[in-house]
């Protein structure tokens, strides 16, 4: 029986953390049948978590889905989130978890925006280790892409960027909000979270409107300084890696999903990365917004024909 979308939580068989050798405690979890086939999942963000919901994209009698939140993220704990925090430690965390867990076999990577990064990352690095590859909301994290939301996003939101603006005194506002996000000054990070830091949240929809932040949660401001730091540092990858090493993975079954009115990562990446991969299959789904049900909805079923 298909575990319900929306009205059930998922409860893992196990959960843990695996203590890497430069100080940081890796926290995961596994849902599903502890002997069936693995499924590795990356959350998006950066500076995200991971998710229990994903799990029920997958059959729990046949598959063993593992989770695990990213350096700093989540209930991933360090001295401090940014040492050492990389894509590339990332990447080894990834393969240290399923050493740590014992698994020698193939495994199904998985992953939604940022996480679909990580996973084509993964697959790049660690091909003979992929089986298939699940991707959905892809983000190639070009420059390319990363312009989309810093700045040609702006013709569709023209009112939301002219507040912005106002709140700083700038035209340039990514500098000055970067500037009170990494400030010691709690009103300034709440300026911060409140504007730059939910403006990506908002794309795609159709009245968007600021909801004044007067009280900083810690988890949400070290989650956004995450996202930032590794922007800044343009995700810690080569300009267009993904796709310029993409025949690495070309032989690998490959299923993409993408809604077609995505405006937090527009479909052409998941174009981008079909023609990369000729052999994939992609499915752009008649939807709107960067994830939700429907989506989901839409990804399990391809999953299911996909497998």
């Amino acid at each position: 029986m298909l575990w319900n979308l929306f009205k059930f939580t998922p409860q893992p068989f196990n959960e843990g953390y695996m203590t890497t050798n430069d100080g940081h405690k890796i926290y995961y979890r596994q849902f599903g049948n502890k002997n069936g086939i693995p499924v590795l999942s990356f959350h998006g963000g950066p500076g995200g978590s991971s998710r229990p919901k994903y799990a029920k994209l997958f059959d729990k009698s046949k598959y063993r889905f593992i989770q695990f939140d990213q350096r700093g993220a989540g209930q991933s704990t360090a001295d401090t989130a940014f040492r050492n925090n990389t894509t590339q430690y990332l990447l080894n965390d990834a393969n240290d978890i399923l050493q740590h867990l014992g698994i020698d076999e193939k495994v199904i990577v998985h992953g939604v925006s940022w996480g679909a990064t990580l996973a084509l990352l993964f697959a790049e690095k660690y091909p003979q280790k992929v089986q298939n590859i699940i991707v959905s909301s892809v983000f190639l994290a070009r420059e390319y892409d990363m312009q989309w939301v810093n700045r040609e996003s702006e013709r569709f939101y023209p009112d939301l960027w002219n507040e912005m603006r106002k709140k700083v005194r700038r035209k340039d506002i990514y500098p000055a909000y970067r500037h009170l996000l990494f400030a010691k000054d709690l009103d300034q990070n709440a300026k911060a979270l409140t504007y730059l830091g939910s403006y990506e949240y908002m794309l795609g929809q159709l009245n968007p409107h600021f909801n004044e932040i007067t009280e900083v949660n810690e988890e949400d401001l070290r989650a956004t300084r995450i996202a930032f730091y590794y922007e800044q540092n343009k995700y810690f990858i080569k300009e267009n890696q993904i796709i310029t090493q993409a025949d690495k993975i070309k032989h690998i079954p490959t299923l993409i999903v993408h809604n077609r009115m995505d405006f937090c990562c527009p479909v052409k990446q998941a174009w981008d990365l079909h023609q990369a991969l000729p052999l994939s299959k992609l499915v752009i789904a008649s939807g709107y917004g960067h994830s939700n049900a429907k989506l989901l909805k839409i990804v399990r079923r391809e999953i299911e024909n996909f497998l």
